[in-house]
Parts: structure tokens; C-alpha cells; sequence
């Protein structure tokens, strides 16, 4: 808040933030207000004024990709989605704190916008929404009625990225959501859905050669981001020590822990299971191993899937099972490409703690800049 003292402080009023996000002022005079506020203060805007703000506005810049081939890439990736998702055009916002309500993620990663709305940051988070709205709709007492939904979208984000990551402010993406209630038990829906979101995205890189990309060594990484959860909570390691871990690919998280486990491994029956704090967590790897991987393995015999114990990326996003895909392009380099997961939004939007959800997304314009074959 030092920023915003020291702006309070050069307009010489205290107490404006408390009186405006005060609960008195309901959202229709709050944007009333606000739009007052924009209308004056765009009155001495000029043309000059415009082009040196899109110059300097890396939120309003062309993106460089190509559209020809952006629009490529998603006709192929829509001939390997199955028929049963419905493909919708989302609008560019969704309801102001859906992030912050869904997520414990940063609320500053999204653009609000004066209107009770905010520009989309994440294309998944919008699709639950929807899983939410068609699920609630649903009026038949078949209560595993499913919902599949795919979208290619262009996000924006605030935060900045690193450079050479591939990553911009905004970027397009193609993302899935699948949503029902589990009737069956055992996660039959999310490991069912998580199985045939991952084939989706090996399948269209297997087929990427057909329209001038290039994918290698394919590998999955399946993780339980409950694991790390459970050690901050019993206090084995600290959220801030996470973060580090996360950022520094040396640190190992179980030897941190004092536990003898490996942070990854190939095969999750070959995981011990002599450490009760974890092990309903190791026993839903080795089941999941069994009921999905194995299957996946052996489709995709020159796909390597193992086993992330230790993933910290994705705390407070995903809520359990969760998979990342990476690949080498032509130049040798490894990238992250999609990434997915279970995630709790659908329970907390209808207030169902027998909801499931399962999303996923590709980065398809980071794919569309560095993995051509001609890279």
C-alpha cells in the first residue's frame, strides 16, 4: 500500500480508498462514479496522445504471431477434439473476482475493467463458469449428465514475463473443460476426463508435422498437488520455502522434509508408501497409474509419463491430480505446451461438493512461435 499512500498523500485525501470500496456504495453508483471519473479524465485525449499509448501499452500491442497460422493450428486441433465438446466463443470478460473467488492466486494477475467485469486471464477459469451455468441447468434426474466444453481464446495478463519464455501479455490458447457429478466413484469422470483431455494434445502433436510444426520427446508428468499441500499445512515446510523451490530447480522439496522419497519417478507402484501422511495421496497415484496411465502408456509407447511427487506450481489453482506436458522443438529446447488438472471451481460456484471438473489448456501461439519445423 506504500504506493497508494504516497498517491493519497499528492491529492490530499486520506481516506478515499476505504469510502469507495466501502460496502455503502452498492456496484451501480461505484461505476456511475467511475465512469464520471474516466469521462474526465479522457477529455484531453488526442490523437498524439493515442499512438504514444499504443506504443507504450504492451496490453494493447498486435500480437506477433500470424493469424493465417494461428487459425491452422486450431483447425487442427478441432479435428482431433472429440464431437461430444461443445466448441463455444467465450466473450473477453468474465464476472469481476472470478479469479480471486475460485483461487487463492494473485487477483492483480487479471485486468479489471470499470463495469463490474473483468478482461479474461485465464480461458479455463471461464469454461467452469459456463460447466457451471449448463450444470445448473441441467433439469433431468440423470445426475451424471456431463459437460465438455473447448475454446480458443486470446487472454491478457498483468504481471510481466520473463524474457525468452515464449510468454506475452496476451496470448491465445485453446482450453477444455469437462464437468458432471461422479456417480460412478473411485474419480472414474476425472480420470476418464484427464485421459482423454492428455490424448487430445498427443494427438494433435502428433499430427502438427501435417501443417509445418514439430514436436519431440513428448513427456507427461503426472502430479498430486495435495502432496506439497499437506506439508505446508503440518508445517513440514513453509509456503515461502515453496516458492523458492519452485524457482530454484536444484532444491530437492522431500530432502527438505527429512523424507525418503524420490521427487520424481517413472513408475508410482514403485513409490513407498511408509509415510502415513501421505499415503492416501501415493495409494491415488498407483491406482491412477493403474486405471490411466498404463492405458495411456501403452497407446503412446514413445511418450514418457512418469511421476511428479513434488510439484508446487498450481497450489490454490488445482485441487488434486493434476498433469504437465513438455516437448523439445527443433532447436533442442524444452518447453512446458499444455497443462491441466482437477480443480474445485464447479464445487464452490454450485455449492456441490459432488461436482467434479477437469481442465486443461495448450498454449498454442507460444507453440505457433517455437515449434515450427523450420525453427
Amino acid at each position: 500500500m506504500k504506493g497508494v499512500d504516497r498517491i493519497l498523500a499528492a491529492i490530499g485525501i486520506e481516506n478515499i480508498v476505504e469510502a469507495l470500496s466501502s460496502k455503502n456504495l452498492n456496484w451501480a453508483n461505484f461505476h456511475t462514479l467511475l465512469l464520471q471519473i474516466f469521462e474526465k479524465r479522457i477529455e484531453d485525449i488526442g490523437p498524439a496522445d493515442v499512438m504514444q499509448n499504443y506504443k507504450e501499452n504492451r496490453f494493447s500491442t498486435v500480437a506477433e504471431s500470424d493469424q493465417r497460422k494461428m487459425i491452422g493450428i486450431d483447425g487442427l486441433l478441432y479435428e482431433v477434439v472429440p464431437d461430444y465438446f461443445s466448441a463455444i466463443e467465450l466473450s473477453p470478460v468474465n464476472p469481476v473476482g472470478a479469479n480471486s473467488a475460485l483461487t487463492t492466486l494473485n487477483p492483480k494477475v487479471v485486468l479489471p475493467t470499470i463495469r463490474n467485469v473483468e478482461v479474461i486471464g485465464d480461458s479455463s477459469m471461464a469454461l467452469a463458469v459456463e460447466c457451471a451455468h449448463r450444470r445448473r441447468l441441467i433439469r433431468t434426474t440423470k445426475e451424471s449428465s456431463e459437460v465438455h466444453l473447448a475454446t480458443s481464446h486470446r487472454a491478457l495478463r498483468i504481471q510481466n514475463f520473463p524474457k525468452n519464455s515464449g510468454l506475452t501479455s496476451h496470448f491465445r490458447a485453446f482450453a477444455l473443460a469437462s464437468a458432471a457429478r461422479d456417480v460412478a466413484g473411485l474419480n472414474k469422470f476425472e480420470l476418464d476426463s484427464l485421459s482423454a483431455h492428455i490424448e487430445i494434445w498427443i494427438n494433435f502433436l502428433m499430427r502438427s508435422p501435417d501443417i509445418g510444426y514439430e514436436a519431440k520427446d513428448l513427456s507427461v508428468a503426472i502430479s498430486d498437488i495435495r502432496i506439497v499441500q499437506k506439508l505446508i499445512s503440518d508445517g513440514r515446510i513453509s509456503r515461502e520455502e515453496v516458492i523458492r523451490r519452485a524457482k530454484d530447480k536444484t532444491l530437492r522439496l522431500f530432502d527438505v522434509c527429512s523424507i525418503d522419497l524420490p521427487d520424481q519417478i517413472d513408475n508410482a507402484r514403485d513409490i513407498s508408501v511408509a509415510h502415513p501422511e501421505l499415503e492416501t495421496y501415493i495409494r491415488e497415484l498407483q491406482f491412477t497409474e493403474k486405471q490411466m496411465i498404463e492405458p495411456l502408456r501403452n497407446k503412446y509407447p514413445s511418450v514418457h509419463f512418469y511421476f511428479d511427487l513434488t510439484r508446487c506450481s498450481g497450489i490454490g489453482y488445482y485441487s488434486g491430480l493434476c498433469y504437465k506436458l513438455t516437448a523439445h522443438n527443433a532447436t533442442g529446447d524444452r518447453y512446458q505446451l499444455a497443462g491441466g488438472g482437477a480443480c474445485d471451481w464447479t464445487r464452490k460456484l454450485l455449492n456441490s461438493k459432488r461436482e467434479h471438473l477437469i481442465t486443461s489448456g495448450f498454449g498454442t501461439e507460444m507453440f505457433s512461435k517455437l515449434f515450427s519445423k523450420e525453427a
